[in-house]
């Protein structure tokens, strides 16, 4: 089994954002991304929130999730 990288987002308290664009105390509800930039794209709209990373178990590896230059250099 796999082990892939994904992001969420969170508020000041602790709530996850949902993919309806609510917040939730439920980690179950939270809205997933696959890639980092998309997640600070969307956190644009949600001033005060950040951008939480999380591994999480797949039984497929993740191929679509491409590294950043910035991240391999580090």
């Amino acid at each position: 089994m796999a082990m892939v990288t994904r992001y969420n987002i969170q508020d000041e308290v602790g709530r996850f954002l949902t993919a309806e664009g609510f917040f939730s105390y439920e980690a179950d509800d939270a809205a997933e991304f696959r890639d980092e930039d998309e997640a600070i794209e969307e956190l644009a709209v949600y001033p005060g929130c950040t951008v939480e990373t999380y591994q999480r178990p797949s039984a497929f590896p993740d191929f679509t999730a491409t590294p950043s230059i910035e991240k391999e250099a580090a």
